[in-house]
């Protein structure tokens, strides 16, 4: 079986409209220079017969010479960057239609000023160029099967929709969890029959980065006009549209024991984040200059 020592196989593919990007330039510890680029490509595909865009954030880093001296292929495609058009600068007509290549995926967890722990994910570049081929936001990738559960509304109410734990292993070891999701009820009634638990299986989906309006009524009267609200609320999701017939047979397959070693490695770190994250509230609620309480007055 696998161990940690191999990396999940994943191929992602992303091409769109360049949205916009901003640059911010830094030094390493070594005096090299470095560039930070985020960018957001715009994406319509079809997809489950409909049509969809999306707005998808993708970063990008590179110093600009490598460890031994020579000129760093990732900083030149960042300076290829800076000259290519985006739709904010240039409209959606005359904007660049970019490939981006070397794209991982990666777990991105963090935590609030509330102290909550926000655990989702997000999309890492290393080259970019233009290009003429169709819009596409894909992905094909090896996944531990870590739980399988039923999606459920803010009330409760199983939406139809199933939720994929999924653990991916990256370089040196490093485990992500991150949550995949499965629309359509022939593919999630297929899954549920096939896909169990510990199995290591390959999923091939799309990604989805998009805004949904909500109308909610806060009528709790029997009286007069009511006045709805419209919320926005964010969807970052990858979608399986595709996968193995079963899981994987036992000499491609993670050995669960090794998942788990670097499940609890994931426990810690993420514990670790939450603690750091309490001390530097406290540090900075300690060191805040004291307030007149009584700087106003109502009597």
């Amino acid at each position: 079986m696998k161990d940690l020592t191999q990396q999940s196989t994943q191929k992602i593919n992303l091409v769109g409209k360049l949205l916009d990007a901003t640059f911010n330039k830094g030094k390493l510890s070594d005096g090299r220079n470095y560039e930070r680029v985020n960018l957001n490509l715009r994406v319509t595909q079809t997809y489950n017969n409909r049509e969809e865009t999306s707005d998808i954030p993708v970063s990008m880093f590179a110093a600009e010479y490598t460890n031994n001296g020579s000129l760093n292929p990732g900083w030149k495609s960042i300076q290829d960057l800076k000259e290519m058009k985006t739709v904010q600068n240039d409209g959606l007509a005359n904007a660049d239609t970019i490939r981006l290549s070397g794209v991982s995926l990666r777990e991105n967890a963090f935590v609030t000023k509330q102290g909550m722990l926000v655990d989702g994910w997000q999309l890492g570049s290393s080259f970019v160029n233009t290009t003429n081929m169709a819009d596409v936001a894909s992905f094909i990738i090896d996944i531990f099967i870590m739980d399988m559960r039923p999606e459920e509304d803010r009330d409760g109410d199983p939406t139809g929709r199933l939720i994929i734990k999924g653990g991916i292993v990256q370089y040196g070891g490093k485990l992500d969890v991150i949550e995949f999701i499965v629309e359509k009820p022939e593919h999630v009634d297929y899954i549920e029959r096939n896909w169990n638990p510990n199995d290591t299986v390959t999923v091939k989906g799309r990604i989805r980065v998009t805004s949904v309006e909500e109308k909610t009524s806060g009528a709790d009267s029997s009286w007069g006009e009511d006045v709805p609200e419209t919320t926005t609320r964010f969807v970052r999701e990858l979608i399986i549209t595709k996968g193995d017939d079963e899981g994987k047979e036992e000499e491609f397959a993670y050995d669960p024991m090794e998942i788990k070693k670097g499940f609890n490695v994931r426990k810690a770190n993420l514990e670790q984040l939450q603690i750091d994250a309490k001390n530097k509230t406290n540090k900075s609620a300690a060191q805040a200059p004291a307030t007149n309480a009584s700087k106003y007055s109502w009597e």
